[in-house]
């Protein structure tokens, strides 16, 4: 009798379990109703090649759309990066001479267009977390035609670790992204600067989406329309932020907006939401450099954002900023995506499926295995983080490359989240930007 119940409530709890994961598993594959609305319409083969074609015989275009050259020089920290390196290129394509650019990383030039066309320009390796490092980069002395100048610095570094959401793994991205955003603003004051510019991030306005209740039809949350309206209100607590870089970016964000002054002028970019724009990006070009990639979420509408559009933002607001009197966007943040409606992520997957020259194959396993194995991954790096002794001791390790991802924070920026950058396209005498991209996600991608 006894084994009988005990064998009941057992198979009882399996049913359960089975039920439960089933109902979570199909609310994840629904689309999130409400992300419809803004982009019903989805990508066919013919409107992907037709576009392929045209943007073949007519290349995208984004010098019509760059602020004049201004009489100034530049620092560029982060100048390696995507987002850093379109704006050296940018700056260079609207005629600002390569010594009037100084390129602040601590990686060095990879890129193959940037190793071309910004070679002249002034490269110093520098670690943003040390502040003798960084006033050294920033004092060094500058070309006698440029010496005198104005100075803009544009801040685009960043610690980017999207996966982890528990605060004791917060100093590994405050360090640089906190920290570090507040030498090299130190270090840019000192330096005689009167425009600073840093890039932010959309994320910050996401909140964590819920999974686990079984009775709903999609997940708590997974539909978000985000602006900058957060900025405004008083910080959330941690655990209403997607992860720590996001928190972290936050904070540096009320630093950069706060230092605000006519002396100083101040302002940051949150590109919404995934950027791509060169094969090394993690968002289009690491898919494409893997060729097998696994989705949960093709089902899911989100913005884009090209890094030529991310880099034109910085200029347009860099340009906003050398207004007399100062003009009502200094000191805010302003979010930046694509022009045109977000796509899904099964138009991202079909474009590079029908575009791509190497091989590219999507797999879909059911989302609530992939969660679960998400849980798992975390639950094993707070495990080591709370008992130390499990490195020293048995050699464990974290996981390394892209399985580090693979934690539940990464399920929430996946979700449904539509960036608005109404507030940036609004006229300067309107507190806006004029912010005009110079491609839409399917061009661009």
């Amino acid at each position: 009798m006894v084994l009988t119940s005990i064998l009941s409530v057992l198979t009882a709890a399996v049913i359960i379990a089975v039920v439960w994961l089933y109902r979570v598993n199909s609310a994840m594959r629904a689309v999130p109703r409400g992300s419809l609305q803004h982009s019903p319409h989805r990508l066919t083969e013919h409107e992907i090649h037709a576009t392929y074609e045209r943007l073949s015989k007519a290349p995208l275009n984004f010098t019509k759309l760059l602020p004049p050259r201004l009489d100034r020089r530049y620092i560029v920290v982060g100048g390696s990066g995507l987002v850093g390196g379109d704006i050296v290129l940018q700056l260079l394509q609207r005629g600002q001479s390569p010594q009037s650019i100084r390129i602040v990383d601590f990686a060095p030039l990879i890129r193959e267009e940037m190793l071309e066309k910004a070679g002249e320009c002034d490269f110093v390796k520098a670690d943003i977390t040390s502040p003798a490092s960084v006033e050294a980069a920033f004092s060094k002395p500058w070309p006698a035609s440029v010496a005198e100048s104005p100075l803009t610095v544009f801040h685009t570094a960043a610690a980017i670790r999207p996966s982890e959401r528990s605060p004791v793994f917060y100093e590994r991205v405050r360090r640089v992204n906190v920290d570090g955003t507040a030498i090299v603003m130190a270090a840019a004051r000192a330096a005689g600067a009167d425009i600073f510019i840093a890039t932010s991030s959309a994320s910050i306005a996401v909140t964590p989406v819920s999974f686990w209740a079984p009775w709903r039809s999609e997940p708590k949350d997974c539909y978000q329309v985000i602006t900058e309206a957060d900025f405004d209100a008083p910080m959330r607590p941690h655990n209403r932020y997607f992860a720590n870089y996001a928190i972290s970016k936050a904070v540096a964000e009320r630093l950069v907006c706060g230092a605000n002054e006519d002396k100083f002028r101040t302002g940051c970019i949150r590109p919404g939401n995934g950027i791509y724009g060169d094969k090394r990006d993690l968002c289009v070009g690491l898919g494409l450099m893997q060729g097998d990639v696994m989705s949960w979420v093709p089902q899911n509408i989100q913005n884009f954002v090209s890094a030529r559009n991310i880099s034109l933002a910085h200029l347009q607001f860099e340009a906003a900023l050398t207004r007399k009197p100062m003009p009502r966007c200094a000191g805010r943040p302003f979010l930046i995506t694509d022009p045109g409606p977000p796509i899904s992520f099964a138009d991202y997957y079909n474009l590079c499926s029908l575009l791509s020259a190497t091989y590219f194959m999507v797999a879909y396993p059911p989302p609530v295995l992939m969660l679960m194995l998400a849980h798992a991954i975390e639950t094993y790096c707070l495990t080591l983080a709370y008992l130390p002794f499990l490195k020293t001791v048995f050699g464990l390790k974290e996981p390394a490359g892209l399985i580090e991802n693979m934690q539940p924070s990464i399920f929430t920026v996946c979700s449904a989240t539509i960036a608005v950058d109404a507030a940036a396209r609004a006229s300067v005498e309107d507190g806006g930007l004029g912010y005009r991209g110079g491609c839409t996600t399917p061009e661009g991608m």
